[in-house]
Formats: C-alpha cells, structure tokens, sequence
C-alpha cells in the first residue's frame, strides 16, 4: 500500500498553529475512536514535512491510509474556519 500525501498552503501563521491543533486533536482522535493492534502503535498516524518558498509554508501531511487523509481533511476544513 502506498502513502497519501495531502499538500495545504498556509496563509499566515495563525493557519500553522491552527494545523497544529488540528494534527493533535486529530491524533488523539484516532487513538480513542480507531482499534490498533500492538503494531500500529509504533506507527506515527501522520507524518508533516514543511516547505518554506517566497510565497509562504506549505505543509505536506502523509498518511498510511486514504480514508485517514479524508477524515483529517473534513476535520480540518472545520477546525480551519473556527475564528474567522
């Protein structure tokens, strides 16, 4: 099986500490509504890589699973418009 990776474009910084909370909240999420075996507990959920370019951060979230990265962006798309 292969990785999902999703790429986000951040506006500002208030956008990454937002992301932030929202890769936790998430997280944690998965670890109480997602049965794991002892193996998947060595597996980190998701994995971040940050870009920086003249044009701002970008944030690439790799996820082991599609249904995972589809969750995370539903998730996220709430938690994103929260304060604006």
């Amino acid at each position: 099986m292969s990785d999902v990776v999703v790429t986000l474009e951040l506006g500002d910084a208030s956008d990454e500490l937002k992301l932030a909370e929202a890769i936790n909240a998430f997280a944690e999420w998965q670890t109480t509504d997602e049965p794991a075996t002892e193996c998947e507990h060595d597996i980190p959920p998701i994995m971040v890589k940050t870009q920086f370019s003249r044009d701002g951060v970008r944030k690439s979230l790799i996820f082991q699973e599609r249904r995972f990265a589809a969750a995370f962006l539903s998730f996220w798309r709430t938690e994103r418009r929260k304060g604006h």
